[in-house]
């Protein structure tokens, strides 16, 4: 593999090594089975895309972006795309249409796939927003109002066109961050960035040709499009694609994955539900003997291997707890600007404390503020048309990662986001994201986050998880905002924090049943929560807890 170093060769070379290996499995909802593409089979589609795409003429660099999920298509259009020396610019699936439209533009994309009518309609409405887009590409049949069939498309497809000048510093996407605090950045990663990184992951973890992966994080995740895509592809793994995250217990079962890539909410709610159980009573030291452990590990498929995560961190408490039930769970470290991974620990050195050493390639120091540091040629090539913030975000090929953290032992230890730190009209400086984590593995909070900047104290806002809300609020006077509710939720809120410093003990809390989501604009495509946002929608009752306290 170290010869290939652009994406395109790297697949080339994956189909013509194995052809009949298995390469992709999906679910068929007409015949109600799973279907198994080898690596000839995906070698073909993809060729045809690649054809069909050819005969759009569009000019090198192009930007193609494809609003999908994770699935065989997609795979298609990525590879199409690269090998005719254009650019993917893959959106989220779950974003909102105003955030997409600005995506579109800012990119300059020139073709659109979507995979619904439904996720199109919207999107239609704001097409004057971005001219530049000339054809729009529907996988639904009938397609969308202006849209083509696919379908169609694929059916008109030319010949084969000549190879184009696909380089290791040519771009292999122009991702966008989530924007917790303004407009989404794109990312420019070139095929070095990307190709380095899976490089790098192949030499500290055994992913082999009969590994067995679980897909259900979308592309638009820079973690799951290296490493639970293009890493299977270096590998010749197999990758299956789940049909939707509320059916994933059951694919969970019917693939048996060996391999699972996954951000931490995963094993938070398998972990809420096990405390639901009473389970985390026990001691976990007889967890095994009690035949509590080989029943969670069959509700992973029962032959895992290993799991890796990232995106967020991890509990250390939800991590033991895993390792106690036998799921080795492997916290790495990155951001879309490093294509993803910086670091990661390793099967049989695994440290759950940290996100482990860094990557082979790749250099971390500790700068002013305790930030992070790395460098190496994982680092993007800039952010698209933003050269400030390209400047800031690199200094002389280090890139500032916006954490603070500590290096012990050639490992790291994440403290926080630099930007979230709060400081308390007291002087404390307190790291908020560790401590909604634990707030958040309590099975009442489904979401949390502490307020306090230059104020007396801290204070948390609270959304409570619906089913296990309605097995306490009869005892409590059946509203969120009552004082008993209340009262009982910060005890709750403070013993879930007992193992914190006692100047971070939070004073007050406010309840709400209605949810943070990307539709209201208070969570990210990722997920991550906008600090700025909320602390906007609840503002009122914030200034309420404050009243008299200066």
């Amino acid at each position: 593999m170290p010869s290939l170093t652009t994406l395109p060769a790297l697949f080339a070379h994956r189909v013509a090594a194995t052809p009949g290996g298995d390469a992709y499995r999906r679910y068929d909802r007409a015949s109600a089975r799973w279907q198994t593409l080898s690596w000839a089979q995906i070698g073909d589609d993809a060729a045809r895309w690649r054809r069909a795409l050819a005969g759009e003429n569009l000019p090198p660099g192009a930007r193609v972006a494809i609003l999908a999920r994770g699935c065989v298509e997609h795979v298609c259009m990525d590879q199409a795309v690269l090998a005719l020396g254009c650019v993917p610019v893959p959106l989220h699936a779950i974003d909102n249409p105003e955030s997409i439209a600005y995506i579109l533009a800012d990119s300059s994309a020139q073709l659109l796939l979507v995979e619904t009518v439904k996720r199109w309609e919207p999107l239609a409405k704001l097409r004057a927003q971005f001219p530049q887009l000339r054809k729009v590409l529907c996988m639904d049949r009938p397609p969308a109002e202006g849209a083509v069939c696919v379908e169609d498309w694929l059916a008109g497809a030319g010949a084969e066109p000549a190879p184009a000048d696909v380089r290791p510093e040519s771009l292999a996407a122009i991702v966008y961050t989530s924007g917790t605090t303004g407009k989404p950045k794109g990312v420019m990663l070139t095929h070095r960035n990307v190709v380095s990184n899976v490089q790098a992951l192949l030499e500290i973890v055994d992913v082999r040709a009969n590994d067995q992966f679980l897909s259900f994080l979308p592309f638009s995740h820079t973690f799951e499009r290296t490493v639970g895509y293009y890493t299977p592809v270096a590998a010749g793994a197999c990758v299956a694609f789940a049909r939707s995250v509320p059916e994933l217990p059951q694919d969970l079962v019917a693939i048996r994955p060996t391999i699972l890539v996954s951000v931490p909410r995963v094993y938070e709610r398998i972990y809420a539900r096990l405390q639901e159980n009473r389970v985390a009573r026990l001691n976990w030291r007889l967890l095994d003997r009690l035949l509590v452990g080989p029943r969670v590990r069959a509700q992973f498929g029962g032959r895992l291997r290993f799991a890796i995560t990232g995106g967020a961190a991890l509990s250390l408490a939800v991590a033991e707890r895993f390792r106690a039930l036998g799921v080795e769970v492997l916290q790495g470290y990155g951001m879309t600007e490093s294509s993803p991974v910086i670091s990661a620990n390793r099967p049989g050195a695994n440290d759950p404390a940290s996100v482990g050493p860094p990557i082979p390639g790749v250099e971390v120091r500790i700068g002013e503020n305790d930030e992070l540091l790395a460098r190496g040629p994982n680092v993007m090539a800039g952010y698209l048309n933003r050269p400030e913030d390209t400047a800031k975000a690199i200094t002389d090929g280090w890139l500032h990662t916006g954490d603070q953290a500590v290096l012990r032992d050639g490992r790291i230890h994440i403290k926080g986001r630099i930007k979230d730190i709060i400081v308390t009209s007291t002087g404390e400086k307190i790291a908020p994201g560790d401590m909604e984590l634990a707030i958040q593995h309590d099975p009442l909070f489904a979401q949390a986050m502490v307020i306090g900047e230059n104020r007396p104290f801290l204070c948390v806002l609270a959304v409570l998880e619906p089913n296990e809300w309605r097995k306490v609020s009869a005892a409590l006077g059946g509203s969120a905002e009552s004082a008993a509710a209340k009262r009982s939720a910060l005890e709750r809120i403070r013993k879930a924090l007992s193992a914190f410093p006692a100047y971070v003990t939070p004073r007050a809390v406010w309840l709400t049943l209605e949810p943070w989501t990307i539709e209201n604009g208070l969570i990210t495509p990722t997920l991550k929560v906008k600090r700025p946002a909320v602390e906007a929608r609840f503002a009122p009752q914030i200034r309420s807890i404050y009243e008299g306290h200066g």
